[in-house]
């Protein structure tokens, strides 16, 4: 545990955690620590900007900068002080508080640091460094858990499966599925470990082979959202329109709510020379995600074909107002990290 807490230190110090082996880039995140990954996520959020307000009460930043040097140089005590003085002066001054929660992370007073980082993003959401270091205190708890757990099963299915989404992310596919593989032949029945295979295999061309592990699933779980569309997918990948038509059809009928299904569902049926059944599949679509310019594009076109010039035009015109508020909203994106870069 002592290894670990340096490991810990030196990654809110100084930089990313050291991470042996190939477990590196995890995922999921397993056991207790998983309530403080959601409640961390959920502080990300854009929508938690709504709970409070931004405002942000400047603290000295000659003593603030004084405590950041007194944590680099392992003065903890005095970083604190500096760190609470400036708190009681500035009571909302949320660089302070991004100070206090480094000084608790450093000492292994990780709960501390997790509410003192809360009550900097509920004062400013957007805060650059707060959401830094709450990321990296979630990041650096997830992967003591999965340390304790390669330690305790290092042979379990489960560590197989956490060493094939380590591929997974790594961009590892070959080595990914290997270890999916072997998490099955230990134990069948995960469910969660089919469908990663099933899905990199498709991602790789691989369709026939994916469709047999989609099967799996789908003879245990008949209504199994992602192993009908994901099938549907390989169809539509194999040529075979028909096939596609009909597992994107059961998805959309496993969820009623999802949009991208009716997407896909339309634009098979366009191939099959059925735009007239397209519209009203793409129709449902744009109902259920507004926002889903590819679907206002190929209703537009199925329009087209069905003899409907003037609505197709507004479809058009729809999906070309999405794409150039997409644009926007990429742009203002960069151009605020880019304020907020300059600003540090």
């Amino acid at each position: 545990m002592q290894d670990s807490r340096i490991a810990l230190e030196n990654c809110f110090l100084r930089g990313p955690l050291p991470v042996r082996g190939v477990i590196s880039r995890p995922r999921r995140v397993p056991g207790r620590i998983g309530e403080f990954i959601c409640t961390a996520l959920f502080l990300l959020l854009p929508g938690a900007s709504l709970l409070a307000q931004s405002s942000r009460n400047p603290a000295s930043p000659g003593s603030l900068n004084l405590g950041v040097q007194a944590l680099y140089a392992g003065e903890y005590a005095k970083a604190e002080m500096i760190a609470r003085q400036q708190l009681r002066d500035h009571s909302r001054s949320v660089d302070a508080l991004v100070l206090l929660a480094r000084v608790q992370m450093a000492q292994g007073k990780y709960p501390l640091a997790f509410d003192t980082l809360r009550k900097a993003l509920r004062q400013s959401p957007d805060h650059v460094d707060a959401l830094y270091f709450a990321g990296k205190l979630a990041s650096a708890l997830s992967q003591l858990e999965y340390r304790q757990l390669v330690q305790l099963a290092p042979s379990s299915s489960r560590v197989h499966q956490l060493m094939g989404d380590t591929y997974q992310s790594d961009g590892d596919l070959e080595k990914a599925q290997a270890e999916y593989r072997t998490a099955l032949s230990l134990q069948p029945d995960l469910i969660e470990v089919e469908l990663e295979l099933a899905e990199t295999l498709r991602t790789q061309g691989h369709f026939e082979e994916a469709l047999k592990h989609y099967t799996a699933i789908l003879t245990r779980l008949p209504r199994h959202f992602p192993s009908l569309f994901g099938t549907g997918l390989c169809f539509k990948g194999l040529q075979e329109v028909d096939k596609s038509i009909k597992f994107f059809g059961l998805a959309a009928g496993a969820d009623p709510g999802d949009a991208p299904s009716r997407f896909a569902l339309g634009a098979a049926l366009i191939q099959k020379g059925e735009p007239g059944k397209a519209v009203e599949v793409l129709k449902s679509a744009v109902r259920l995600d507004p926002s889903l310019q590819g679907a206002y594009s190929l209703l537009g076109r199925a329009l087209q074909l069905t003899g409907q010039p003037e609505q197709a035009a507004l479809a058009f015109k729809q999906a070309q107002l999405l794409a150039d508020q997409q644009l926007q909203s990429r742009q203002a994106r960069m151009k605020k990290a880019l304020d907020a870069q300059a600003k540090r």
